[in-house]
C-alpha cells in the first residue's frame, strides 16, 4: 500500500485531492497536514511514498535532503510556465496545476508513485521550446 501526505493550505484543497485519490484503484493510505510544521511532524513519525504540497520550496528541499526516497509533487494554482520547470529542476517529481481535471490528477499521482516525473503537456512543450532555443543559440549552421 502506498502512503501519501497531502500538505496544502487551505485544507479544502487537501480534502478534495484526498477524495479523488481515495477513489483510485491503487490502495493508498492518505494523511493531510495544513502547514509545513504539521507536515514535518508527520514526516518524522511515518514513512511516506509521496508528498503533495504547494510552492513550499523550503519543505521540498528539506524533504529531498532528509528523505530522498520520498517523491514530491507540487500542486498549485501558480502559473505553470513561470514555476514548473524551476521546481522540477530543483528536485520535484511532479508539477500539477490546481486547474487540472480529475483524470489528469489521477494520472499525475500514478505517474509519480511509479517513479516517473510528471508535467503537463504545456510544461513539457515549454521545456522543449527552451531547450530548442538554447541549442539553436549555441550552435552555428554547418551546411
Amino acid at each position: 500500500m502506498k502512503t501519501i501526505l497531502i500538505a496544502l493550505d487551505p485544507s479544502i484543497f487537501s480534502y478534495g485531492l484526498k477524495q479523488i485519490i481515495a477513489t483510485m484503484p491503487q490502495p493508498t493510505d492518505i494523511e493531510t497536514a495544513d502547514s509545513c510544521e504539521a507536515a514535518l511532524t508527520l514526516l518524522n513519525t511515518r514513512r511516506f511514498d509521496l508528498l503533495i504540497t504547494d510552492l513550499h520550496n523550503e519543505l521540498q528541499q528539506f524533504v529531498k535532503q532528509k528523505w530522498p526516497e520520498i517523491k514530491v509533487m507540487i500542486y498549485t494554482a501558480a502559473d505553470e510556465k513561470t514555476f514548473a520547470i524551476d521546481y522540477l529542476l530543483a528536485g520535484a517529481d511532479g508539477f500539477l496545476s490546481r486547474s487540472a481535471r480529475k483524470e489528469e490528477m489521477e494520472y499525475a499521482v500514478r505517474t509519480v508513485l511509479n517513479g516517473e516525473k510528471y508535467m503537463s503537456a504545456t510544461v513539457r512543450q515549454e521545456m522543449l521550446d527552451q531547450l530548442w532555443q538554447k541549442r539553436r543559440a549555441g550552435h552555428k549552421r554547418v551546411y
